[in-house]
């Protein structure tokens, strides 16, 4: 018996049913697994429904007090004096602000303390009776890091009172603080309350989340948002309860939470979108005080200068107090944005509909109705993840989003097949297109389209290979085709790095950086030979050298010998001396950028981009350099010279001689306080190799003062020369 002619189209269709169902189960399959391969993609769909949402309107019983930066430009540089906090707060008391929070940890200053101005914030702090403070934790991963102290009492008796269960706290621990930073006893003990103001971050550096408790000891720490919030609200320390793993309920308001305490941050918008109020305009009586009555008033520092930026799904510079302020906006109002446990059921129920949907909509149907049906799928899911957030339910549609392009993907294969197999044209029909194929081009052969390729040229050198990738481009391996010269090839696309209306103030500055670099001649500076733009991408050529750069001996395994170590610091210490001379500071001195060449010589690099902001922190923060390397002034965003650079090369010998980054924590604030308040312990004490003199050294060079460091780079050689010059004369035993 003949079989029916559409046999092959039945066979067909029942193979693409087969493959879509197996899809649509392997995309369940991924839905449950949850690889870490897919999850930066959840955090990217959150922002964008955000922005997609647009900013709302904040409660007008917020507002914030920005030490901003018209008012450092008129009362000085941060931080100001603690009695004109006091005043502040003063003022702000007598408007009748319903609580003020001052968003700024009073660590010990000797001269604070001697002037009398921590007892005069303290008696300000106490008779306005309304105050709130903060507090931040180092974060560790076991209660076995934890450093030793006691707990303030004004800290203790601001933990949580009341759980639920608190045994499920071992089942979903919150994040572990190891040591604590508070302000100084005479302002603490006056707080109302307090809280923490540490800020988690996600993979991609933006803060999403609000961590609403902390662990320290055998103790449970509210945020500062929670406790600004309670107190406005008029509630007592008994009134806040700890659902764990689910909730905080500050009295009839519950605030949803993820198994760790962490809040979802339902922000209004970006920079601003609470009420500012500039200090200066507050303490000069611009601003009337009614404005402040009945208001929850946050008081934090918004200026340039300062280090306190956040990235945010609205803003790459978010100032940590906005962030205090849309959280506490935010549970005032009862707004929220949450993932109920039913809302992963219904993700699930989407990749099952879409796919089996699709996999039995798509077979047959040509390409412009499978792309019209799937772009309507995605759609439909698009509408569904915005609209959801505007209902405060986080949906994260990337796995139902997912099922939808594989099944395009198979229809649109599957199509092709089946086209190759339907049957050949007529033969006149063939005949009229070879007569039109055969027609010859107007080279006279074969037709060839060209594609798209790396850069093959970069103005006039040739591009014979990649050196590496940097935060601000590429840097290949060159030659100059008029002299036959290998050279580095530096580059820089503006375009993607910065905003259009910055891009024209920062080549102007690349320009005119990397010119003044070039007439730096000295064996210890890498060579500067050309600066241009082609094609819309900046360049510098440099000399090529071939080298490990000092990061490799870093490591306690790949310490060099303690007189190859000060050879190389004295080598660079030269080096910057002729720099400093020409008024030229490098910002960004750092093992990466100093290179030991394999003829043995240093080389200190990448002199002219150095005020380029290429790091995360430089754009988040304002503060020009690699934070582990600064210098005290540099953190604090002062004027700088060449004590500054210097102060970074003692950082490297310490790392050099001891295989310890000292100044480093486990996160930026931790860090700051290492820099400005630290020193580190004696480099022989770590490695008895090094001699006592070296110690001397040291300290001169890392001196907080600046006044107490080296004057110049050759007079930091010149100690360094004559330690060795001792060695060689009296060499250390083993």
């Amino acid at each position: 018996m003949t079989p029916p002619l559409d046999s092959p189209q039945k066979k067909g269709k029942s193979i693409h049913i087969a493959l879509g169902v197996g899809l649509t189960a392997l995309v369940a399959l991924l839905f449950f697994l949850r690889l870490g391969l897919f999850e930066g993609v959840h955090p990217r769909l959150y922002d964008l429904s955000l922005q997609a949402r647009g900013s709302l309107s904040a409660p007008q019983e917020v507002v914030i007090v920005a030490i901003d930066d018209a008012s450092v430009a008129s009362l000085g540089r941060w931080p100001w004096p603690r009695g004109r906090m006091a005043e502040l707060i003063d003022l702000l008391s007598r408007a009748g602000a319903k609580a003020i929070a001052v968003d700024v940890v009073f660590l010990p200053a000797g001269e604070e303390k001697a002037s009398g101005n921590d007892r005069l914030l303290g008696e300000a702090v106490q008779k306005a009776g309304n105050v709130l403070l903060p507090f931040y934790f180092t974060l560790g991963k076991s209660r076995e890091e934890r450093k030793k102290g006691e707990t303030p009492p004004p800290v203790l008796s601001s933990s949580f009172l009341l759980f639920d269960d608190p045994k499920k706290f071992s089942d979903f621990p919150p994040p572990a603080g190891i040591e604590i930073f508070v302000s100084v006893p005479e302002v603490m003990r006056a707080a109302r309350a307090m809280g923490h103001i540490n800020a988690l971050p996600d993979a991609d550096g933006k803060v999403r989340r609000d961590p609403l408790i902390i662990q320290y000891d055998d103790h449970y720490y509210p945020a500062f948002s929670i406790q600004v919030a309670a107190t406005a609200m008029g509630l007592a320390r008994g009134d806040l309860k700890v659902n764990v793993s689910q909730s905080i309920r500050l009295g009839k308001i519950t605030v949803p939470t993820d198994s760790q305490g962490k809040m979802l941050i339902s922000y209004y918008g970006g920079n601003q979108s609470i009420p500012h109020r500039p200090c200066i305009d507050v303490l000069a009586g611009k601003i009337p005080p009614d404005a402040f009555k009945n208001k929850v008033v946050l008081v934090g520092v918004t200026a340039a200068g300062a280090y306190d930026f956040l990235a945010t799904p609205f803003s790459s510079r978010f100032s940590g107090v906005e962030k205090h302020a849309h959280t506490v906006a935010g549970i005032l109002q009862g707004r929220f944005i949450a993932r109920p446990p039913w809302v992963s059921f219904v993700e699930l129920g989407l990749v099952l509909l879409f796919g089996l949907a699709l996999t039995f909509l798509l077979p047959g149907r040509s390409p412009a109705v499978r792309l019209i049906l799937c772009l309507s799928c995605l759609v439909i899911l698009g509408v569904l993840m915005i609209g959801t957030i505007r209902q405060g339910i986080w949906m994260q549609v990337f796995f139902p989003a997912l099922t939808v392009i594989f099944q395009y993907i198979l229809g649109a294969v599957r199509g092709a097949r089946a086209a190759e197999k339907e049957p050949p044209v007529s033969a006149e029909a063939t005949a009229v297109m070879t007569r039109e194929v055969r027609e010859p081009t107007l080279s006279g052969g074969t037709l060839r389209i060209e594609t798209g390729g790396p850069r093959q040229k970069i103005d006039r050198y040739e591009i014979l290979g990649e050196l590496g990738h940097g935060a601000m481009g590429i840097v290949y391996k060159g030659r100059d085709p008029l002299i036959d010269r290998l050279v580095a090839i530096k580059t820089i696309r503006f375009d993607r790095l910065y905003e259009e209306q910055d891009i024209q103030r920062l080549k102007g500055r690349f320009f005119k950086e990397v010119q003044a670099a070039g007439k730096l001649t000295h064996p210890n500076i890498v060579t500067i030979f050309d600066v241009g733009e082609d094609r819309g991408l900046s360049y510098m050529a440099m000399e090529y050298l071939e080298g490990d750069v000092l990061s490799k001996f870093c490591s306690p395994g790949q310490l060099l010998q303690v007189e190859e170590v000060l050879e190389i610091i004295a080598q660079a210490a030269e080096a910057l001396d002729l720099a400093h001379k020409r008024n030229i500071v490098h910002r960004d001195i750092k093992p990466p950028n100093i290179m030991r060449t394999s003829e043995g010589q240093i080389k200190v690099m990448d002199f002219g981009i150095a005020k380029l902001p290429s790091s995360t922190l430089t754009q988040d923060h304002s503060v020009l350099g690699t934070p582990a390397y600064m210098s005290p002034e540099q953190i604090h965003g002062e004027d700088l010279d060449g004590r500054s650079d210097l102060f970074s090369l003692g950082s490297i010998l310490y790392e050099l001689l001891t295989g310890v980054k000292f100044f480093s924590g486990e996160n930026f604030s931790a860090m700051v306080h290492k820099i400005t308040h630290e020193n580190p312990p004696p480099a022989s004490r770590r490695n008895p190799l090094v001699p006592p003199a070296v110690d001397e050294i040291l300290n001169k060079v890392m001196a907080k003062n600046r006044n107490d460091r080296y004057a110049r780079g050759k007079d930091f050689s010149k100690d360094l020369r004559k330690v060795l010059q001792d060695m060689k004369k009296n060499p250390p035993q083993a």
